[in-house]
């Protein structure tokens, strides 16, 4: 009887974490406010998803388009060397360095990789700030 509970308790357990790492996976719409170098990128709403579980976290403003300029890929696809962006768009990553310090690293407003890096922010609520940039989501 004892074992029959404990493996029932467990199977919850189980169940309410995969729920919770299947809700976390989820892109969600929050507001983002994003500036780098006194530039606003994103005031507004964005998907905001989480990375893993330390508190990583993507964040996208959704304004990108992007066409191929050939289907180097077949019918309907291209290569990213093939892809032209036709209305820029802000994206990036908060990546955990340690409790409340993190890297950014985001696209430039124009590029479809997110290669800037941002060394050293530090957690202020729902921000995440040095002297230059300041991400905030909601």
């Amino acid at each position: 009887m004892k074992q029959k509970a404990l493996s029932a308790l467990a199977l919850a357990a189980i169940a309410l974490l995969a729920h919770s790492v299947a809700g976390r996976a989820e892109a969600k719409t929050a507001k983002c406010y994003f500036s780098v170098n006194n530039v606003t990128y994103i005031d507004g709403a964005c998907r905001f998803d989480f990375m893993a579980g330390d508190g990583s976290f993507s964040f996208n403003d959704m304004r990108m388009k992007t066409r191929c300029q050939s289907d180097d890929l077949g019918p309907g696809q291209c290569s990213m060397a093939s892809t032209l962006v036709t209305r820029k768009g802000t994206f990036g990553q908060l990546v955990m360095m340690s409790p409340g310090r993190a890297k950014i690293y985001w696209n430039g407003g124009d590029s479809l990789h997110a290669h800037v890096e941002i060394s050293s922010v530090r957690r202020e609520g729902a921000c995440w700030r040095n002297n230059r940039v300041k991400l905030c989501a909601w």
